[in-house]
């Protein structure tokens, strides 16, 4: 099987693409303030508050809170912003 060619959708515009930018935007800055956050709190914790069930449990609130805010974006980038591909083969 061989890629016979390529197309391309329409390129995505209008108020759902400046929209989407916008909150890619937006989230984008929420996820650096969460990794911050989350770096300053484990280089800065001592070792005995570190093993505790609290400092576990808001670590791990910090890493959910990180993945659906990563995931938000490549869920928005794909819907939003991507255009869309056809491919024709051939067998």
């Amino acid at each position: 099987m061989r890629i016979e060619k390529i197309e391309y959708g329409p390129e995505k515009s209008g108020l759902m693409s400046q929209v989407a930018f916008t909150l890619i935007v937006l989230l984008t800055i929420a996820a650096a303030g969460l990794t911050g956050m989350l770096i300053l709190k484990l280089i800065t914790a001592e070792p005995s508050a570190a093993s505790t069930r609290p400092f576990i449990e808001e670590v791990g609130k910090l890493f959910a809170y990180l993945l659906f805010d990563m995931g938000a974006i490549i869920y928005l980038y794909v819907k939003g912003l991507l255009q869309d591909e056809y491919v024709t083969t051939l067998e």
